[in-house]
């Protein structure tokens, strides 16, 4: 998705925009080898919905017209916590709070509808069932790229969309660059999804609901949730942590589900017949790159999305956290375009913007995967006075209404953390 949000930004700047995929051209809204989560839940927070309505306007409509179920944030999107029904996922919040619209899907739905988009372009060409083995690396300048056949492709910019296994990482030392620092956050999360068909696709309230963790006893760390999705079927995941994966037959993954805190969830389920396989995932730790702290980078290369840092899915900020990269990779290029500026210095330039636009999923992410005792890594310091002044922001919204544009904007990755630091009046 990070790939498919540059290859539209890039489009306005250069001649030719040439997007290079490992996969097959996906025809159809079903599950591929490339995307390990397609079969899990997905959802394009305001953040990256606002970025692709300003790319692509209608692209809202796209959604519907495939199937999307629209939804308000905060309304139609709730959870069962230890205190009670709560609206927010970050915090207790027992009344609706209007958030802005949302679109949930399968994810390759929502990927297909973007794809297409970006086909359309008439300067971008996708070419797939390519491997990128080796950048071309010439007087200190990235200037394209070796693909598994042994053709070369020449490139006045390469952006490393490759993931979190990416391209860049494996690159830098090759070519006698230093590697990027990182950080972890070491939540293993193991979760699985399955397709159901329900007997009343209307049971439950909303579109989507979580089961949260009760934090307590043996199953403590356990979630649920459950999706209503087109065609009248429903999606049903559980999760776990620390080596406590949901089975993946119907019989163990009810079992796992009747162990959570809130028994809505099984209830519902109960009603429901499995449509297909269930989907396991796993991801034992998110990592942060940080670009933003290294002195030298060769000309010509961006790592991009996952390539640049990968989080704990279960937050639902990856493709949003990506598609704010990709706006300020937007905003870089056209004041350079303004200025009239080539490309030299273009990743000094980026990377601090782009972290601008991580620091706040990573830190929101790290807060909560902390709670858990058994969460080890390095937790963003760096980051907490803005987090602060966030929550002091949050507590505020009584007496400074003018506040919550702001917090919902951060909290919904409209806006980078940074904004917190703009005065607003009391």
């Amino acid at each position: 998705m990070g790939g498919l949000f540059a290859a539209r930004v890039l489009a306005d700047h250069f001649d030719e925009v040439l997007v290079i995929d490992r996969d097959h051209q996906p025809t159809m809204a079903q599950p591929r080898g490339g995307v390990p989560q397609g079969s899990h839940f997905h959802v394009l927070l305001p953040g990256g919905m606002e970025a692709m309505t300003g790319w692509f306007p209608g692209f809202d409509d796209d959604l519907i017209e495939a199937g999307s179920i629209p939804m308000m944030g905060g309304r139609d999107f709730y959870a069962y916590t230890n205190e009670g029904k709560s609206y927010s996922l970050q915090s207790y919040q027992p009344e609706p709070m209007d958030f802005g619209i949302m679109y949930v899907q399968t994810r390759p739905l929502l990927e297909l509808c973007v794809r297409r988009r970006v086909q359309s372009l008439p300067n971008v060409r996708f070419q797939y069932r390519t491997i990128v083995d080796e950048a071309i690396f010439v007087d200190g300048r990235v200037r394209g790229l070796t693909v598994r056949d042994g053709d070369q492709v020449a490139s006045d910019l390469v952006i490393d969309a490759s993931g979190r296994n990416s391209c860049t990482v494996r690159w830098l030392p090759a070519i006698g660059y230093e590697a990027a620092p990182e950080t972890y956050v070491n939540c293993d999360v193991h979760y699985a999804s399955v397709l159901l068909q329900p007997h009343n696709w209307d049971a439950f309230d909303g579109v989507v609901f979580f089961t949260m963790p009760s934090g307590t006893g043996e199953h403590g760390a356990r979630i649920g949730t459950l999706v209503k999705l087109d065609g009248g079927r429903w999606l049903a995941g559980l999760g776990g942590r620390y080596g406590d994966a949901p089975p993946t037959d119907w019989e163990g993954f009810r079992a796992f589900g009747k162990t959570l805190p809130y028994a809505i969830w099984d209830e519902l389920v109960d009603t429901a017949e499995p449509l297909g396989a269930i989907a396991p995932y796993r991801l034992p730790r998110a990592v942060r790159r940080h670009y933003e702290r290294l002195d030298r980078f060769p000309e010509g290369l961006l790592p991009i999305g996952d390539a640049s840092c990968f989080f704990n899915p279960t937050h639902g900020q990856g493709m949003s956290s990506a598609a704010g990269q990709c706006r300020g990779l937007q905003d870089v290029l056209d004041r350079r375009a303004a200025d009239d500026l080539g490309l030299d210095g273009l990743a000094a330039e980026f990377f601090p913007v782009a972290a601008d636009w991580v620091r706040g999923p990573w830190i929101m992410a790290a807060v909560s995967d902390f709670t858990n005792p058994n969460c080890t890594g390095d937790f963003p310091m760096e980051d907490l006075a803005d987090l602060e002044q966030l929550g002091a922001l949050a507590a505020s919204l009584d007496t400074n209404p003018a506040a919550a544009g702001l917090v919902i904007g951060i909290s919904t990755l409209q806006l980078p953390l940074s904004a917190v630091r703009q005065a607003l009046p009391a």
